[in-house]
């Protein structure tokens, strides 16, 4: 690929390579593992908690990603003010929701079957929640673009936990599942986002005026 192209390929996904903001989300994943290592998950330490002590926890968690969403307001303008911005186009947010639905559904779907399982009085031998977050990794990896291989290699790392969730060498409990995973996705945020964040800088270092979509 030339390099006119790679900078055309990657003006295209201008907003999606925003990596910062990727960051700030991890972050704020990392105050709801920071809850999960602490706080009560499962049913029998709730009752034992008490609900003041939930409430507190949870409390918390909704502050660390109220912070990290007020801390992705501000990427937002700051890429505006030095890259420059674009207008998607219906097509492109109509996608872009489709994605991050697809993104929501890849932990809550697994989640549901993790915690129905477990109020039943049984584990599951495997953590779905790694599988679907990193095939939704790999989708996301076609959405943004082929060149973009460190997606495939973050989707990777989640195929290799959730196959030694199958072969049993990490616990198999839903409270371990749920802190992989969740470990996991603020890994994928930021590292994913830290790169993109380079390749979008390197790529429009000396850009000044409005960028362009042709996507």
């Amino acid at each position: 690929m030339t390099d006119t192209r790679q900078v055309g390929q990657i003006a295209g996904r201008y907003l999606d390579l925003q990596g910062l903001r990727q960051v700030a989300v991890g972050i704020g994943l990392l105050f709801l593992f920071a809850y999960e290592m602490v706080g009560p998950l499962t049913s029998a330490e709730i009752r034992a908690a008490g609900s003041g002590r939930v409430l507190l926890g949870l409390g918390a968690v909704v502050v660390g990603f109220a912070i990290a969403v007020a801390a992705a307001a501000r990427i937002s303008a700051w890429y505006r003010r030095n890259y420059g911005s674009v207008e998607r186009t219906v097509r492109q947010r109509r996608l872009g929701m489709l994605i991050a639905g697809a993104g929501v559904l890849a932990f809550l779907v697994p989640f549901n079957i993790e915690t129905t399982t477990m109020n039943s009085g049984h584990t599951l031998p495997v953590n779905l929640m790694d599988f679907t977050l990193a095939l939704w990794i790999v989708g996301y990896w076609f959405y943004i673009g082929r060149s973009f291989r460190h997606y495939l290699v973050i989707a990777g790392i989640g195929f290799i936990l959730g196959i030694a969730s199958i072969a049993g060498i990490p616990p198999s409990t839903f409270v371990w599942h749920l802190r992989e995973a969740t470990l996991y996705a603020a890994f994928a945020s930021i590292v994913g986002g830290l790169i993109d964040h380079r390749i979008l800088t390197n790529a429009l270092l000396r850009v000044d005026t409005r960028v362009g979509v042709g996507s």
